[in-house]
């Protein structure tokens, strides 16, 4: 963190300005956002732009994109603004997964905390300002934000996350955020996870061992709900392997934090419950307004997740006999 009263005591209150102004010699800025991308040009230009518009000094923060091998001109792009955005950083990668560009941009980070959000994303103004006042009120090290969507925009084929209170069995890194130092000693996202899937949760689970991870309402982040195609809907399940991973690694949060075992989750909480909500999503679409297409591929995605579900029954026996192995071998 740097010293910069004379920018913030004419900006903010003075108890505000008090801790955001305190000197560290360890790090260069208070937070180091770090945003993985890949091939989402348009999305991440408009996150990119809620965080010039952010209310804390840029003095106080970068922002790091890890572009994960985008190929739609993403680069260039990054390129362009950072002829006026001093602060923001880009890192090109080979498509690795996100978990792998996360840590990239964490370890190329020179602030005090390091905060992620997704390219999909969209910060408040005053997103920064309200997570570096969570840490010093709260002495957490670890914050989860509260993330808002637009329901009434959502359809059977958008994506969207909505955090309104803690939730420990995902602390989603749409809006989350580390103390670097943390962070580093846990050894990162763990990029044994084959599927970008649960790697947030079983982070978070690590950070906690060592301190709070706290939830901060007024650290607010909107996901926007974002149209994806049909079949990546319906093969979505398969990222559901990954719960076998999770559960073997740390068998005792999972069961606290998400349900008795991966089968449950996969077969009663996704399979049943979420697809009855998804059902109850589609008949919405029959009401004003009046949009039977998207009623008809609701109903079309319902039955296709339910026949995946089936058709990946046999590699989730291999996933539990995997992993089951790896980590009893561990112990």
């Amino acid at each position: 963190m740097i010293n910069a009263s004379s920018d913030c005591a004419t900006t903010f209150p003075a108890m505000i300005a008090d801790l955001l102004c305190r000197s560290s010699a360890v790090a260069d800025y208070n937070i180091s956002v770090v945003v993985p991308t890949f091939n989402r040009q348009d999305e991440l230009h408009r996150l990119l732009e809620s965080l010039w518009q952010q209310t804390l000094s840029r003095s106080q923060f970068e922002v790091i994109v890890a572009s994960d091998g985008s190929t739609d001109g993403t680069v260039e792009m990054v390129r362009k603004l950072q002829s006026r955005q001093w602060n923001l950083k880009l890192l090109q990668l080979t498509n690795g997964g996100p978990a792998t560009a996360r840590n990239s941009g964490a370890q190329v980070a020179r602030g005090y905390y390091v905060a992620f959000t997704d390219d999909d994303c969209v910060a408040t103004p005053d997103w920064l300002l309200e997570m570096l006042a969570a840490f010093q009120r709260t002495g957490a090290i670890g914050l989860q934000g509260r993330t808002t969507t637009d329901r009434l925009a959502r359809t059977p084929l958008t994506h969207q996350i909505e955090v309104l209170s803690h939730w420990p069995a995902a602390v989603p890194t749409c809006n989350a955020a580390y103390r670097k130092e943390v962070f580093e000693r846990v050894g990162g996202f763990d990029v044994g996870f084959r599927f970008a899937h649960n790697e947030d949760a079983d982070l978070a689970w690590r950070v906690e061992d060592f301190g709070v991870i706290a939830f901060a309402p007024n650290m607010h982040v909107i996901h926007p709900p974002r149209r994806d195609k049909f079949w990546k809907r319906a093969r979505w399940v398969r990222f559901l392997e990954s719960d076998f991973y999770l559960y073997y690694k740390n068998p005792v949060k999972y069961r606290k934090y998400i349900s008795p075992s991966p089968w449950w989750t996969i077969y009663w909480k996704f399979f049943i419950m979420d697809q009855i909500e998804l059902v109850k999503l589609c008949f919405k679409c029959l009401l004003t307004p009046f949009r039977p297409y998207q009623f008809i591929s609701g109903i079309g995605l319902v039955l296709a997740r339910s026949f995946n579900l089936i058709r990946f029954l046999p590699e989730f026996w291999k996933a539990q006999s995997l992993y089951r192995s790896k980590f009893l071998n561990c112990q």
